[in-house]
């Protein structure tokens, strides 16, 4: 057993997929909502037998390593690494993709970097500065440490110059990370730090990974600080995604876990003054929308979400328009009012702690939110007033997945503006009629083969014989038409004549390829009958497939029989007349049989 195999055997797939998936038993199986696109009813499968998923909606498959890279997003090597902890296995030679490699260098710089700028921030007489601007935002000594605040020097090529000479690391390496553009400086082409004469947030994954860093200006420090960005952000690399990021999960997904609900802030500032304020389950985006990635890992940790941003948020269009997605993935929403003349969470976080932790408790449906600020904003006294409330609402209030929540806010929004329900139900059923036709979702049930009652059969016989435990024990005499069930069963032989034991598991590692995917199916289809009596079910089953094979020959004979007196060979019809006298006296036989199986 090589090391994959022997941390597979030791991790349990159930284990590490119902940290993300409520899955609930279903027969010999586990089922639940799949993670991998959005659905009402469940279809995605767990076999604690095989130790594999599957998810008869989007056709998504595989085993533990599989699901936590899909899930997780994790390389090959991350995965099994990550497993490797679990099942206390330490890996020995383990060798990394290209990609893998890369990233993995990239967290290795980008650790260094960390280091490095908290040091300027924390320790050097040059991040002295920036340490009083970091202190005047509330940002004190244990919080600076929390969040491994650093500060990137005036001199442009100090982080480049440290990482090379003290720590060895190439240009090129380097440049991968996303820290560095190469420009002219003190007459030479040079790396350089984007992020310089900036206070530095570290970002990191869920992961505890340092996928990147942010910088926040320091007033004062350049003469055309207006024409630079307040904020910027590392772009993507290989190891970091910001359409998949969420600054602050890292800390906080426990607590989102716990409570179930995830509260969303705009930028670094606002979600560590409000995590020291007291709100502990708080998430972070860069600007006001939230990607449909960003929604699915929220998801992954709770199943409410509460928007607490900036006071621009209910006037932004791309921002309502992620409301609609995180609907649609099956969050329960709600927003924060933030009190008159407060900007956002972070200014109200350092002037009324108290407050924030009020106002998140009393945070009020998002469909309100939504009425509420359009009514502010446009006022309902005039025609033109109503006019801009429904163009902004209609499209929002529309897309409501719950149709009797979308009629109760449709009916909410008529008595708002004072007009009839029948006007907002017409003026909405044109926004839908002229909204663009979307794309059908590329998620297609997998193909159902045809299949007639003797594949039934024996697909059924032998996944009970496996499911048993001890296919030895009902093995003799069996004969199977359908080519690969046939060739399954006779794989299952060869096995058992090697192992003693068998292990539904281990036979799948056994089989070829083409293979393995019927047999999965096979378990999944007909995991439901635990509890089976299993000696009466496979008599009862192996009787009806027998009866069923002598119907299919009566059947071929029957037309023999008439083709044979249509040409009037009537010897050829005597022999066949007498062959099926044999075969209706074994069909009413082996009827008989069945018969007397289902009176027990």
């Amino acid at each position: 057993m090589n090391q994959i195999e022997e941390i597979k055997a030791k991790v349990d797939i159930v284990e590490i997929i119902s940290q993300s998936v409520n899955l609930k038993p279903a027969g010999r199986n586990l089922k639940g909502l799949c993670p991998f696109h959005s659905e009402k009813t469940p279809s995605f499968m767990v076999s604690p037998e095989l130790q594999i998923f599957k998810c008869f909606g989007c056709g998504k498959s595989g085993d533990v390593i599989t699901f936590l890279q899909e899930y997780e997003r994790m390389d090959f090597g991350e995965a099994l690494e990550h497993l490797a902890q679990i099942a206390g296995v330490k890996l020995e030679g383990q060798k990394y993709s290209p990609d893998e490699s890369i990233k993995r260098k990239i967290y290795e710089i980008n650790a260094a970097a960390k280091f490095f700028y908290h040091f300027l921030l924390t320790k050097h007489e040059s991040g002295k500065k920036a340490l009083e601007y970091a202190h005047s935002r509330g940002l004190d000594q244990k919080i600076i440490e929390k969040f491994g605040l650093g500060f990137s020097p005036l001199k442009p090529d100090a982080l480049a110059n440290y990482l090379i000479k003290k720590k060895n690391y190439t240009k090129d390496e380097l440049l991968q990370t996303g820290i560095f553009f190469t420009s002219q400086y003190s007459g030479r082409q040079e790396l350089l730090d984007r992020f310089y004469g900036r206070l530095i947030f570290p970002l990191l994954d869920h992961r505890e990974n340092i996928v990147s860093f942010a910088g926040r200006l320091i007033p004062g420090y350049f003469k055309d600080e207006d024409k630079r960005g307040k904020y910027i952000n590392g772009p993507d690399t290989p190891a970091y995604h910001k359409s998949y990021n969420l600054y602050g999960l890292w800390l906080t997904k426990e607590e989102i876990r716990k409570k179930d609900k995830a509260v969303l802030v705009e930028g670094e500032l606002d979600l560590i003054s409000s995590w020291k304020a007291g709100v502990k389950n708080i998430v972070a985006i860069k600007g006001t929308a939230l990607t449909q990635e960003q929604i699915q890992l929220i998801k992954r940790f709770a199943s409410n979400l509460t928007f607490s941003l900036d006071a621009d948020f209910a006037g932004d269009q791309a921002a309502l328009r992620c409301v609609t997605m995180a609907d649609k993935e099956g969050l329960d929403m709600t927003a924060v009012v933030l009190p008159k003349g407060v900007k956002d969470p972070d200014d109200l976080a350092r002037l009324d702690p108290k407050k924030l932790i009020k106002v998140v408790e009393k945070a009020i449906p998002i469909w309100d939110f939504v009425i509420n600020n359009a009514v502010q904003r446009n006022g309902t006294d005039t025609p033109q007033g109503k006019k801009n409330v429904l163009r902004t609402v209609l499209p929002i209030l529309t897309q409501i997945d719950n149709q009797v929540v979308k009629e109760d806010y449709l009916k909410k929004l008529s008595q708002t503006l004072n007009t009839s329900s029948q006007a907002v139900m017409s003026e909405a059923q044109k926004t839908i009629v002229s909204a663009p036709k979307k794309a059908k979702a590329n998620i297609l049930s997998e193909p159902q083969e045809p299949q007639d009652k003797q594949d039934i059969l024996e697909e059924y016989v032998l996944s009970l014989i496996m499911l048993s435990g001890k296919p030895q024990n009902y093995l003799e005499n069996l004969e199977f038409d359908n080519f690969l069930v046939d060739r399954i069963y006779k794989e299952l032989k060869k096995y058992l004549k090697k192992n003693k034991k068998f292990s539904s598991s281990a036979f799948l590692s056994f089989l070829s390829e083409e293979l393995k995917p019927k047999l999965e199916k096979m378990f999944f289809v007909w995991g439901d009958d635990e509890g089976t009596n299993l000696d009466r079910e496979l008599k009862k089953i192996i009787t009806e497939l027998e009866r069923v094979k002598l119907k299919k020959k009566l059947n071929l004979l029957s037309a023999q029989i008439s083709e044979s007196e249509e040409s009037g060979k009537d010897i050829k019809k005597n022999k066949n007349n007498k062959s099926l006298e044999k075969l209706q006296a074994e069909f009413s036989d082996l009827a008989d049989q069945l018969s007397r199986l289902d009176d027990n």
